[in-house]
């Protein structure tokens, strides 16, 4: 369950490097999207994924107004975005 910055965090490190094919250790979360492989298109289908698992409604423009994993995971929980228990 994704609950705090820490967890939002290693869930998208997990994403890109599956979707980029990498080791997890290869994602820098200070990076921004874009440096770690991502395209506009692969962004939004995260931030839609990243939304399906905390069971919330995220804007499609959040890897833009919030360019990298570290400042998207803590936006994430400052919102107080908590999953649904499935």
């Amino acid at each position: 369950m994704l609950v705090d910055r820490q967890r939002i965090e290693d869930w998208l490190v997990a994403q890109i490097a599956s979707m980029q094919r990498i080791e997890p250790e290869q994602v820098d979360v200070d990076e921004s999207f874009i440096a770690n492989g991502l395209s506009s298109s692969s962004s939004v289908a995260l931030i839609g994924d990243l939304a399906k698992v905390l069971g919330v409604t995220l804007s499609e423009t959040l890897t833009w107004e919030y360019p990298t994993i570290a400042a998207l995971a803590e936006h994430i929980a400052g919102i107080g975005a908590s999953p649904h228990d499935d």
